[in-house]
């Protein structure tokens, strides 16, 4: 089992969302920190974001990059990279889409 795969185990990350890479990175204190990066296909129809409005299908709009805290990977600290998409409506503008 390869480290994209055990990382996708271990998160079990939601349709269209999917473990792209899985890597270690320097940090300045001279550790090295696990970087996950998750992703979707080309294509990818979300709900739109709006609270209550539950519609589906909508194509990204834009995106925009967030990184979040997880919890630690045996002793390391790890963080999880992703391009967050945007979805447009015409009846509440662009709003950013909700992530599992």
């Amino acid at each position: 089992m390869d480290t994209t795969m055990l990382s996708a185990a271990a998160l079990q990350p939601v349709e269209p969302w999917h473990v792209t890479d899985v890597g270690l990175r320097d940090t300045d204190a001279g550790g090295r920190e696990p970087r996950i990066t998750i992703g979707y296909g080309p294509g990818s129809r979300f709900h739109c974001p709006e609270a209550g409005c539950g519609e589906a299908s909508y194509p990204v709009h834009d995106t925009m990059e967030r990184t979040w805290r997880h919890l630690n990977f045996f002793q390391y600290k790890a963080f999880i990279h992703t391009s967050v998409p945007r979805a447009a409506r015409p009846e509440y503008g662009v709003r950013t889409v909700t992530v599992p």
